[in-house]
């Protein structure tokens, strides 16, 4: 009569070939990085979606149920991600901002080491408003504007972003001063409030409203400057 063979015994942690090489972490760290991967490509996708919806509709026009639509995602995963549509709206009324500052920052440093005028800074930042003007979402900064006027925590970061623009701006004034491109004066704060003034809403209203009359970059700036050397 032949033995019964015993079962083999199972292979303990230590002496498994998996736990010796290493592979079961790497497996289950390239799991949560494929996850989080793919939680991120969601969120940005919503995130897109919500950014079409809004420069179309507006803030008050757009659902959570047409970002849903345009995002082509489950309720269930739009939810995971955002809670309201007041979150989303935050989000992307900050991220546009910071990444407006960021730019606007960058122009100016720049325009010190090629020691520009003012006139030439003011073509270069007006070049960058037309470029976001007509843009893809262009109406995005009237729509935020207006719910600014409403709402204190879009208000809050609208401001926080805008001072550091105009922070920005006087840095640079006193720059021009001290090259001699503009003439000294202690008030250098009224000037980057000016200049903010004639850079962000004004030039961008009147390419959006002017229609064919609408002033260019460089046709601004050069209009700016004549009324600037115009005397009392």
């Amino acid at each position: 009569m032949a033995s019964k063979q015993k079962p083999p015994k199972p292979l303990k942690k230590s002496n498994s070939p998996v736990a010796k090489t290493g592979q079961g972490n790497t497996l289950k760290k390239r799991l949560l990085k494929a996850k989080e991967d793919d939680l991120l490509k969601g969120r940005e996708k919503i995130l897109t979606a919500a950014r079409t919806c809004f420069a179309k509709h507006g803030f008050a026009g757009t659902s959570m149920k047409d970002i849903q639509t345009a995002a082509d995602c489950s309720r269930g995963n739009l939810y995971h991600h955002f809670k309201t549509k007041e979150e989303l709206v935050q989000i992307i009324i900050t991220q546009n901002l910071g990444r407006y500052a960021e730019r606007i920052e960058k122009i100016l440093n720049e325009s010190n080491e090629r020691d520009l005028n003012l006139v030439d800074v003011i073509i270069d930042l007006a070049s960058f408003a037309e470029e976001i003007t007509k843009g893809p979402g262009k109406g995005m900064a009237f729509h935020a504007w207006s719910l600014a006027m409403v709402d204190n925590d879009v208000r809050a970061t609208m401001l926080h972003y805008f001072e550091r623009i105009r922070s920005a701006l006087e840095q640079k004034i006193l720059v021009l001063q001290k090259s001699g491109h503009i003439p000294k004066t202690k008030n250098t704060q009224n000037l980057s409030v000016t200049l903010f003034g004639l850079l962000i809403p004004g030039f961008t209203l009147q390419s959006v409203f002017m229609d064919d009359m609408a002033l260019n970059a460089a046709q601004y700036s050069e209009s700016l400057n004549l009324l600037f050397k115009t005397k009392p």
